[in-house]
């Protein structure tokens, strides 16, 4: 028999086995399109949130006859709570029950002592608020004294006029765009790991493993055609990730609306060649996979270096998500970095920047990573060491 036809008959096995297999629904469907509506829902409610301006409640301690009303201009999220003393407010503060406290003082000039909990975004971003506002006010003050000097009014002689050059269409409208290559990685892994333990450790512990081996299928396509089933798990995993977003922003829902204000439209080409990426990646894990757990006597020792596996494959798709603070998204060892390079393209093909230059590497690296790991369970399925179990 042709390692092709023996390769399709255990191919077409175990996604049969698979399909049975309740796992492989969980891991591989319905745990990504759950995972995206949670962060869909997350992202959502931080989005809402900072549309809406959160209630801000103030204590202040100010000077007898001192107009409270004047001190915060268009104060509808403030509310201003008076306070005798700055210890009071300060334990209002530590109570949370007001974000700030803030003590005034009039001695020709007027000085605002500010009391905040680092700690607490809310209150962070009130004092920050606040700051500005007191710089508008003092710029204000200053156009007025030099108005009525009859001098020339230098305040605004440097201005500072802001293009945001990222494309604003489809899915790079999205916040959550930052989000997706991660989780299109992490669920193209975990799909895969989900089922590859029993697809071979697991046949080592039934005693199905000699059965196969002795067909007339030949050793190399048993081997291949495992991986091609783990491929299709992992494939199916990934895309159903980013599925899952394209159904979270068609529903007519306030938090997906502020999530989507572009749609979710992606170029047809960056569609190809974000599948080829997804691909290039699933190839490189599915025989990795393959490669250990037929290495393991028995299923727990396979799901054991699989959990470890799943920390060194997670590191650089983690890193993916806060590279672009470290000012190193365009080095060339990023696109030659498995995993990383992988995540890194993906939102870059999403964003409509990626280059060639980009993809070649990342393409490279993961078929010749693929290619070395499945020499390597060939390799292992012809050794008669495979069938040893404990």
């Amino acid at each position: 028999m042709t390692t092709g036809t023996g390769t399709k008959q255990v191919f077409l096995k175990e996604l049969r086995e698979m399909a049975r297999d309740k796992r492989v629904l969980q891991a591989s469907i319905i745990m990504p399109i759950f995972m995206v509506a949670l962060f869909v829902f997350i992202f959502g409610i931080i989005q809402t949130s900072i549309a809406e301006k959160p209630q801000v409640e103030i204590a202040i301690v100010s000077p007898p006859g001192f107009d409270i009303t004047q001190f915060i201009p268009e104060s509808s999220q403030e509310t201003l709570t008076p306070v005798a003393t700055w210890e009071e407010g300060a334990q209002l503060v530590r109570d949370k029950q007001a974000q700030l406290i803030i003590e005034i003082k009039q001695d020709g000039d007027t000085t605002y002592r500010v009391g905040y909990l680092e700690s607490a975004p809310i209150s962070a971003m009130a004092v920050a608020a606040l700051q500005n506002q007191l710089t508008a006010e003092n710029l204000k003050l200053v156009k007025e004294t030099l108005k009525q000097n009859s001098l020339p009014d230098q305040t605004e002689h440097n201005k500072l006029k802001r293009e945001n050059l990222d494309k604003d269409d489809g899915l790079a409208g999205s916040i959550i765009v930052s989000l997706l290559p991660y989780l299109i990685v992490l669920w193209a892994f975990q799909g895969g790991m989900s089922v590859v333990a029993d697809l071979v450790a697991g046949e080592k512990e039934r005693g199905t493993m000699e059965t196969l081996l002795v067909s007339p299928v030949r050793r190399a396509a048993v081997a291949l055609g495992k991986i091609l089933a783990v491929m299709v798990v992992c494939f199916v995993g990934s895309l159903t990730t980013l599925a899952g977003v394209f159904l979270a922003a068609t529903v007519k829902h306030p938090l997906t609306k502020n999530l989507f204000p572009t749609g979710v439209s992606i170029g047809f080409l960056h569609i190809i060649f974000t599948i080829i990426t997804i691909l290039t990646l699933v190839a490189f894990f599915a025989t990795l996979m393959v490669t250990i757990a037929a290495r393991a006597r028995n299923i727990r020792e396979a799901q054991t270096h699989l959990g470890l596996l799943t920390f060194l494959i997670l590191m650089p798709a983690v890193f993916s998500q806060i590279i672009g603070f470290t000012g190193l998204e365009s080095a060339t060892w990023v696109y030659w970095t498995p995993v990383l390079n992988a995540a890194v393209v993906i939102k870059n093909l999403i964003l409509g920047s990626a280059a060639m230059s980009q993809l070649g590497p990342v393409w490279t690296i993961n078929l010749i990573l693929a290619a070395i790991f499945l020499k390597f369970a060939m390799q292992l399925f012809r050794q008669e060491e495979i069938l040893l179990r404990v």
